[in-house]
């Protein structure tokens, strides 16, 4: 049986805007050999030993295509004004900086995007990935 690459799968069915990456990896789910799709409720999930190095999907403000992020230092953080308003990039940082987490990858999604679309893209993406 060959290795799986597991992409953890972030965002919110119930939300319209935050439930893109969830919908893109249900139409490639099976399509891609040696891809995995994960879905996520918690960071606290990727705190596992074998989960150290993730790789996360998720939808994202203020970019044009589906992206690749490698570096956290490329994460852009909103603004908190609680302790409600952390979002994906701030609490992934604060994981790292506690050691909680190693180096971490993310396919990101512009939130607005067609399904269409953010499935053609992050399929070309994901095929090169598994290659």
């Amino acid at each position: 049986m060959a290795v799986k690459k597991v992409i953890f799968v972030a965002g919110n069915s119930l939300i319209e805007q935050d439930s893109l990456a969830l919908q893109v990896a249900e139409q490639l789910r099976g399509k891609i050999r040696g891809i995995e799709f994960r879905e996520i409720e918690s960071l606290d999930e990727l705190q596992e030993k074998e989960k150290q190095n993730p790789c996360i999907m998720d939808v994202a403000a203020g970019i044009k295509k589906v992206e690749l992020i490698e570096s956290m230092d490329e994460l852009q953080t909103a603004q908190p004004f609680s302790a409600h308003d952390f979002d994906l990039a701030m609490q992934l940082k604060i994981l790292q900086k506690m050691g909680k987490l190693g180096k971490v990858k993310i396919i990101a999604i512009p939130a607005d995007y067609s399904l269409q679309t953010a499935v053609k893209e992050t399929y070309q993406l994901l095929k090169g990935i598994s290659q």
